[in-house]
């Protein structure tokens, strides 16, 4: 199995990321639900760190919000790109500066653990202080990362061409057997969101299921 980078993984898997990854459409419908609850109503601009294939755009958009989409692959973009209502995308590298200018946005949200992958395991604040340079005063963060409770629970979790492997207290690898790579993850604590998010929002977290945290930030 090979160890790639999360550019390399998620450019390789895009073609069968929607059959292979995604939720079922009626667990995205109630995730997507709770996640606009928290949302600044319409017509608030939502940046969409890590858009994919973008499964989410139509529930932002039937909700009166208007997306743009930020993602790394240009492959996921090309698939985001053809969707009956397309939306603004930009091809960039969420763990750098976002192209944008500062208070461009009224909220940005991250899916689907698009948070998992950073580059070094500090790069949260770094993210923080861009999210925060780029969401208006009073604006809000979500993001669905994964929970340190599911990842403590577990050696390895296998499932079809899919095995996650822990690796640490903190991190495990996930491995995708149809494309023969694995990617790295790290999971930080609650505490750990928190303290990232600290200086710029005031931020909280709640179970999203067994397996998963949401965590919610409001821009002071």
């Amino acid at each position: 199995m090979r160890r790639v980078s999360p550019n390399e993984f998620f450019e390789t898997i895009a073609r069968r990321y929607d059959r292979a990854y995604a939720l079922d459409a009626s667990v995205t419908r109630e995730r997507m639900a709770r996640v606009l609850a928290v949302l600044p109503k319409a017509p608030a601009r939502v940046l969409d760190l890590g858009v994919g294939t973008g499964r989410e755009l139509g529930a932002l958009q039937d909700a009166g919000l208007v997306p743009t989409g930020l993602d790394a692959s240009p492959s996921m973009l090309a698939l985001c790109a053809r969707r009956a209502r397309p939306v603004p995308l930009v091809q960039a590298d969420l763990w750098t500066t976002l192209p944008f200018d500062d208070a461009s946005f009224d909220a940005v949200i991250a899916l689907h653990g698009t948070l998992a992958h950073p580059p070094v395991r500090d790069a949260y604040t770094g993210l923080a202080r861009e999210i925060a340079r780029v969401v208006r005063s009073g604006g809000t963060f979500v993001a669905e990362v994964p929970s340190r409770a599911w990842l403590v629970g577990f050696e390895v979790l296998a499932e079809g061409d899919s095995r996650i492997v822990r690796t640490a207290d903190d991190r495990c690898v996930h491995e995708d057997g149809a494309a023969g790579i694995a990617v790295e993850a790290i999971v930080p604590s609650d505490d750990e969101w928190r303290a990232a998010f600290a200086p710029w929002f005031d931020a909280t977290c709640e179970a999203l299921g067994s397996a998963e945290t949401l965590v919610i930030g409001r821009r002071r």
